[in-house]
């Protein structure tokens, strides 16, 4: 699909945004990983509610990548289909 120049534009915004969106989630988890997810955030919340808010606003952002047909949700379902796999054969956080 041909998006016309407004559409452009408007997504090139939504992946400026995620972009930072993506920083910002980056800086929750070295957070909760420093204080731990019920410390007392500056705002006076979590950690565990900045971190969540942070990941709603990541998923709102993909969510206005599938209007824009950057993706399908069946393509990212594929993609985290193939990472739950490479987890299970490399890492431990599937295990009991």
């Amino acid at each position: 699909m041909e998006l016309t120049e407004r559409q452009q534009q408007k997504l090139q915004e939504i992946l400026d945004i995620l972009q930072e969106e993506c920083g910002e989630i980056v800086q929750c988890v070295s957070k909760v990983r420093r204080f731990g997810l019920d410390n007392s955030y500056k705002d006076g919340g979590t950690q565990r509610e900045n971190l969540t808010q942070e990941i709603g606003d990541f998923l709102l952002l993909v969510d206005l990548l599938y209007t824009y047909n950057v993706f399908t949700e069946a393509e990212v379902q594929e993609a985290k289909l193939r990472k739950s796999q490479k987890l299970k054969q490399w890492s431990k956080v599937y295990e009991d």
